[in-house]
This record gives C-alpha cells, structure tokens and sequence, in this order.
C-alpha cells in the first residue's frame, strides 16, 4: 500500500508508459504480464485495461525471469532487470571511483586490495563482508543470513545442498554475540589456564574443520583425557636423549647457513631480511626434519614445497585456528586453508604409509630420506616412533604432525623477530654489545646469559594470549578488580609487554576505529612477578615468564622453544655493529589491535599479517665460516 500511495502522490506514470520511457514494448493483454491465470484475471478485475496498471503494481506483479539453475541470482522481472538494473550499472559505470580511479595510483595498495573480490568465494559476491562489518556482533563469520540474504533461509537450504555446499555455513538465526571477557593481569592468566577442565580451550572446532575427525584428537583440541594422552605421545617422541644438544647443534647450524644463503651486500654493506629470509625459514627447516615434511632443499631436491610456500601453508593453518579473530575474513580464509592444508596433509599421509612399510623395502626407502644433520635421530624415525605408540596412519598425520607443525613454526618464527626488534629498538639497543660478547665466548655461562636476554626481549616485545571458554560461574580476582564469568563465555588473558589501549568486541574493523577502553598494564610488565618491570634482567627464574603458558596445555615445546631461541640469538647477535637498515625496510610495521596485540602490513603494504613479515638488518665484517 505505501508503494501505491507514494507513486500516486507523486504522480508517477502508469507501468506501460515506464516500459516506454526505456524502450521496452507496452504491454497489450494482462496474460502478457503474468502468464499465471489468476494474477491475470485480479489484474484485469482491478485495472480493466494493461494501460491502467500502476508503476508499483506492475513491478512487483510482473512475471520473474524462469532461473536456469538454482541459485543463479534474484531473477527479476523483465522490467526491473532492463530499467531498473541497467540504471544501477550506468550510475556505477559513471562513478569515478569504479572506473577512471580505481587504480593504484588513486587508491592505497591497502584499498586497492581490501576492495578486491575473490572469484573463489561465493562467486565474487561482498554483500557478507558489507553485513559482517556493519554488525560484527550478531552474524557468525559462516552465517547463511549474512552471505545470502536476498533468498529465504529454507530455499537457501535446498539451493546449498543441491551444490554439495550446506555443511559451509551455519544455519542459526542471527543472535547476539557476546563480548569475550579479558583478562589482563599475570594472577588472572595464571588462574585461568591452571583449570584446564573448568575453562577449556577453543581450538577444537577448527583443527576438526581443517583436518577432519583425527584433528579433533590433536593435543591442543581439547581437554580430555584423550587429548593428555595424545600430548604424552608427542612429548615422547620430541624429547629424545640428548634432545637438547642436537637441537642447540641444529638451530645454529641452520641460522648460519640462511644468513650466508639469503644474505647480500648493498653499496658494501651487509644486509639480510632476517625476518622473511631467517627467522621464519630456520622453523620451517627444523619442522621438516622433525616430521619428515617434503621441504625442497639442495639435500632433498625432490622435495614438493619451497621454503616460502611451506612457510605460507603452516602459518595460515595457525592463523585459522588461533587467530581466526576477523568475522568478515574468516570464511574465506577457513575454506584456502582447509584446500591447503587438505593437499599438504595428503602428501605427509602418503609418507607415513611408505615409513609404516616393513622389511627390505622400508630400509632401502629410509635411507634416502634420513637427515644428514643433527637432527637425525628425528624425521622418519620419529615417525615410526609414533606409529609404534599405537597410533595408524591417518592418527599420527592428522592428530600428530600436521596440527603440531601448524601449531609450532609461525608462532616461534614471530617470536625471535619480536625479541629480536626489542633489542634493535631506543630501548633495547644498548644491551647489543653485551649480547654480541656473549655469543663469542661459546660458553655455557654465556649461553644462559642469552637464553635470559631472549626471555627478557619477548617480555617486553612479544604479544601473546589465550583463549578459553568457562564451564562454570566463577569470580576471578583480575589482580584486584573482580571479574565474573558464566558457563559458555569466552575469555581472553592477554600477556603483551607495552601498555596499550585496549578494544572493545573482537571485530578488528570496529576496534581499529572505536577505542573503547582504558590503558591497563598487561601480565608481563606487572611488579610483583617482574620486579623493575621495564627493565632487562639476566636474574628473573625461567618459570615465571608467562609467554609459554601454564597449566595442562602449557606450550610442549617450551625447552625446545627456549633452546632454539638462544642459539639464534646467539649466531645474529654475534654480528659487529649489528643494526636496522636504513629507513622503512629496517623497521617492522605493526598496526594495533585488540587486546594490545598487532598485526604486521607486508612488504608493499597492500595487506596485512598476524605475523613479521619483513625486517632488514645489517651488520660489519664478514659471517663465521660454515662448519663442514
């Protein structure tokens, strides 16, 4: 009715004179405009001749275009899909912003990019990425609502299966979304993941999303006792005799080698990209020895993925399970990283079948695959190991090495470049000289002194947190201020170093414009753990540092981790005059986020990472040898 009464007062023209304003043909019969006989004969009852017929009535009365297959589109009418549509397309074809500058040159390589459509994804389509930033707070990431709203749920339904695609999506009406509750002090993180069956962890809905039913067994997927088990197997197999040297022997021998391979001279100075070309590749190489990945090196050159792709395949498999954080990214990043992760997992599957095979055959294949480093007691052996723990193929792929890698190289490659930026840093560079003197002296002693400097760096520079989701009403004493939770919410303890503002919901398009918050000091700057909080301290017990974890889902590789860490910081830290390079390429580019966490723009600044990226540095004189 308010369509009628609307273009009655502004006197609009009938339907047949609209037709001919756009060069359509008017109507002659009612049947001509809707073949059904009923709508017809209440036409012809209310209007007695196709001329008479009002411009709203005819719109929404006249005949749908028959859709060639479900799901093509809206299928208008006639009339709307060459009047109305057409003048969509010329307004949009006379919009300076879609044509003559929509360039790189008018727009940011960020605009360029975050304006983007992708092809591989719903078609094309954006209207979810409108919906799921306007109203981050009521639509789950894979919400039919938000991605299909011009078509009925149910019919959405039949359309979805039809395509084999229903399991996409979620099919709950659009409710309100909580706030997750924060944490922010050492005693509140502390309590929170010593209850491991009170406040369990998150993460299982995407490992099983990403890896099928074995990755719902994965360690960190829950917190049964399956899962302890499954935790116990790894720790096993990880920790051999004499774990600690071989992997002192391994991370030194790697690092040295990347910064001779990836390193470069610039008008006669030393320069590397320790970030891109070191600090993420020495993972990347100590995972593939580990669990026999198929890294394409000159020792294996029928390896399947370079360095970089590796890399890029297992950060954004930890990306989509802990840091899935985004609501209008989500979906798409889920689905690119199940297709990788599903051709990566195929691959490492089809090796563990060949290692599982017994007699003369294993041994011949075992012996072109051992690792001629210190790591040879891991690769193929460690995998045999897993699989004589009572665990088939599909178990030790699926719950064992793929999440375990995923879980383990990004995360410790930030890790040493945000240790590594601190010391770099006005406020951290002054203790370079002393690094730089122990690291020569090739001590125990001395490396005890690094191992705190690495410990000391990630305080004061690395961003970590948790998750979890309470299973019970609790108060929880956030270092003074009283925190009350109820069963289903979800918490976030927060361990960053530097004071920052905090963000209201979780949705990075919202915080990065709303500042919702006061300033609150994090865990790892707190007095009463850290005395001197801001400062470096070589004296401070190992176990106090938080970036770890505590309780039952503790990092499993903390002493590898820490082991790792001193021995890269101690080859680049015994480079003279170790520095930034000059301007923006020595420097990280970081963009806050919520929780006072950050995220990292590339290199061409067109999009951004939750890990480093890019970091130059350059030093005097010439590297160490490599040892044959």
């Amino acid at each position: 009715m308010l369509g009628l009464r609307q273009g009655r007062a502004w006197n609009l023209g009938s339907f047949n004179e609209f037709r001919k304003f756009f060069g359509l043909k008017p109507y002659d019969t009612f049947e001509e405009l809707n073949s059904d006989p009923q709508v017809a004969d209440s036409l012809r009852h209310l209007y007695e001749h196709p001329d008479f017929v009002e411009i709203y009535t005819g719109l929404v009365s006249e005949e749908a275009k028959v859709p060639m297959v479900p799901g093509v589109g809206i299928a208008p009418t006639f009339t709307i899909s060459r009047a109305v549509l057409s003048d969509a397309v010329a307004l949009v074809r006379g919009d300076r912003f879609y044509t003559i500058d929509y360039n790189t040159k008018s727009l940011t390589n960020w605009g360029y990019s975050e304006v983007q459509y992708n092809l591989n994804i719903e078609q094309g389509c954006m209207i979810s990425k409108l919906i799921l930033r306007t109203l981050p707070d009521w639509f789950k990431p894979d919400s039919i609502y938000a991605h299909y709203p011009m078509t009925i749920p149910s019919e959405n339904r039949n359309i979805m299966k039809n395509l084999g695609r229903e399991r996409d999506y979620s099919w709950d009406r659009p409710s309100y979304i909580p706030p997750r509750v924060n944490l922010t002090s050492y005693v509140g993180a502390k309590y929170l993941l010593e209850r491991g069956q009170e406040y369990n962890v998150t993460w299982g809905e995407a490992t099983g999303w990403l890896f099928g039913k074995e990755g719902l067994n994965f360690m960190l997927s829950g917190d049964t006792k399956v899962h302890a088990e499954q935790r116990q197997r790894m720790s096993k197999a990880l920790y051999k005799d004499n774990w600690h040297q071989h992997i002192k022997d391994f991370y030194e021998q790697i690092t040295l080698q990347l910064l001779h391979q990836k390193s470069f001279k610039l008008a006669g100075i030393n320069m590397v990209d320790i970030t891109r070309d070191v600090g993420n590749l020495a993972h990347i190489h100590f995972a593939a020895n580990v669990f026999s990945l198929p890294l394409k090196t000159d020792e294996h050159p029928h390896g399947i993925y370079s360095e970089q792709e590796l890399y890029m395949v297992l950060s954004v498999i930890f990306i989509c399970i802990f840091f899935d954080l985004d609501p209008d990214r989500s979906f798409p990043l889920r689905h690119a990283t199940r297709a990788v992760a599903q051709q990566l997992g195929k691959i490492v599957e089809a090796n563990v079948r060949s290692v599982n095979m017994t007699g003369l055959i294993s041994g011949i294949v075992d012996k072109f695959r051992e690792n001629n480093n210190p790591l040879a007691d891991y690769g193929v052996h460690m995998v045999r190991q897993l699989l004589n723990s009572g665990l088939n193929q599909e178990e030790v792929t699926w719950s064992q090495i793929l999440p375990t890698a995923g879980a383990m190289v990004a995360n410790q490659a930030q890790v040493f470049t945000q240790l590594l930026d601190y010391y770099l840093s006005d406020q951290g560079k002054q203790h370079l000289p002393a690094i730089n003197k122990y690291a020569k002296m090739n001590t125990a002693k001395a490396d005890d002194k690094i191992l705190h400097y690495a410990m000391e760096g990630i305080r004061l520079n690395g961003t970590f947190g948790s998750y979890r989701e309470s299973q019970i009403h609790d108060t929880i004493n956030d270092n003074g201020r009283e925190v009350r939770v109820k069963p289903g919410d979800k918490i976030f303890c927060s361990f960053v170093g530097p004071p920052l503002l905090m963000f209201g919901n979780y949705s990075l398009s919202i915080a990065l414009l709303t500042l919702s918050s006061t300033v609150q000091v994090q865990a790892n700057r707190e007095p009463t753990p850290f005395p001197d909080p801001d400062a470096v301290r070589l004296d401070r017990p190992l176990d106090t540092y938080l970036h770890y974890g505590f309780g039952p889902h503790a990092c499993l590789g903390r002493d590898a981790s820490r082991v790792a860490l001193t021995a890269m910081l101690k080859v680049v830290g015994r480079l003279d005059n170790l520095r930034r390079a000059p301007g923006p390429a020595g420097e990280l580019k970081k963009i806050p986020r919520p929780g006072g966490f950050y995220l990292y723009m590339r290199a061409d600044h067109g999009s951004y990472s939750p890990f480093p990226t890019t970091m130059k540095v350059c030093w005097d004189g010439e590297l160490p040898a490599l040892k044959k």
